[in-house]
């Protein structure tokens, strides 16, 4: 079996590690893929697409230019030059990531007669956009890939999708097992205060109000306690710096920054993790890890989350709202006995459920049986 995976873009965020690890376990499995993506900046330093597939052995082709921003001449030279590619290296299935190589291949193809099978996974936090456009592309898709049932029941739904095509493969983490140290001395933190915990993108649609109005009721009522945030953003003004001075709560609040070298250190750092809102990309990849490490996590009712934190169990779900959240953050940290118990159940999972083997042998299995149905049109 010969599949093409398309990635338009060559940051390093979102879907990247997801999608280059289901690469590198497919072919273990016997799957003969290349990864087509969008090629990086020669003058940018940091971790990049193409740089990363080709630390990893990847097999690339960069006949595609994939450019999601508009280029006439760009987007021409990939429709007129993908479906001679594809067609010359007789793939079995092209399986595309984001929306433009989405649409380059469902366009491109639409022109073939003798295509193979189309695939898309949903990567996005709420579900594929249900309009006409996209209805348009879905109807001539053969497969459909996404990482809750939740977001399938919704695609399902939105675009009368076959349920027979339709497969939830939760992507998969790479487990750390490297060294980690207490960043406490170094964060300014007391050896005995408990420390929640928050990673992502900082911006205002996180839903870091709501953590930081709970952080403040929880502050309260509870001594010794700090709130760590772990990230970046050109918006953090709005959405981090100016509810903490209305609060007052600058004190107890740690802003990490964006962390890279200590990463795993600061998440071994943590007593409980807070997540509002998955990214974009709806994978949850941070939440996953501390869930790895043995870290309880409360999470909203919104997206994919809930299927990750079993509420009761490995954590909780809340609703968006502070008053709810502050109460079951002060659960978890006024009783250190649930936090270990959540903890060990939440890693126990993690070694279970969300290896990149188990996502790749699922794809695997998914693709099978696309090839023995065939094509929907």
């Amino acid at each position: 079996m010969k599949v093409l995976h398309l990635f338009s873009d060559w940051k390093w965020t979102g879907p990247a590690e997801p999608v280059l690890s289901l690469c590198q376990n497919l072919g273990d499995e016997g799957v003969d893929v290349v990864l087509a993506c969008r090629r990086s900046p020669a003058d940018f330093r940091e971790r990049t697409v193409d740089r990363e597939a080709g630390k990893r052995g990847l097999h690339c082709y960069e006949g595609l230019r994939l450019n999601r921003y508009f280029s006439a001449r760009d987007w021409w030279h990939d429709l007129t030059s993908f479906n001679p590619y594809v067609l010359k290296e007789k793939f079995d299935i092209v399986h595309t990531h984001l929306s433009h190589d989405y649409f380059t291949a469902v366009t491109a193809l639409s022109f073939s007669r003798a295509r193979p099978l189309l695939v898309r996974t949903d990567h996005k936090r709420d579900g594929l956009p249900a309009n006409v456009v996209m209805s348009w592309a879905m109807a001539r898709t053969d497969g459909l890939v996404t990482y809750s049932e939740r977001l399938a029941a919704r695609d399902r739904e939105s675009f009368a999708f076959p349920e027979e095509r339709l497969r939830v493969i939760p992507p998969g983490i790479t487990p750390y097992n490297g060294p980690v140290r207490d960043l406490r001395a170094e964060l300014g933190i007391a050896p005995d205060e408990r420390v929640i915990g928050v990673i992502g993108r900082l911006k205002p649609d996180r839903g870091y109000d709501i953590i930081l109005r709970a952080f403040a009721t929880v502050r309260s009522r509870v001594d010794r306690v700090k709130l760590v945030i772990v990230g970046r953003s050109s918006q953090m003004e709005t959405s981090i710096m100016k509810p903490l001075k209305e609060l007052g709560i600058e004190k107890d609040v740690v802003i990490a920054g964006y962390r890279i070298d200590d990463y795993f250190s600061m998440i071994y750092t943590f007593d409980l993790y807070i997540m509002m809102r998955a990214g974009s990309d709806g994978s949850g990849r941070a939440l996953r890890e501390v869930l790895s490490m043995g870290r309880p996590a409360i999470v909203s009712d919104r997206g994919m989350l809930p299927d990750l934190v079993e509420d009761g169990s490995t954590g909780y779900v809340t609703t968006w709202d502070a008053a709810d959240l502050a109460g079951k953050m002060e659960l978890l940290v006024s009783d250190a006995v649930r936090r270990r118990a959540f903890g060990e159940r939440a890693r126990n999972r993690a070694d279970r459920e969300w290896s990149f083997r188990l996502q790749a042998k699922a794809m695997k299995s998914f693709y099978d049986s696309l090839m023995t149905m065939g094509r929907r049109v």
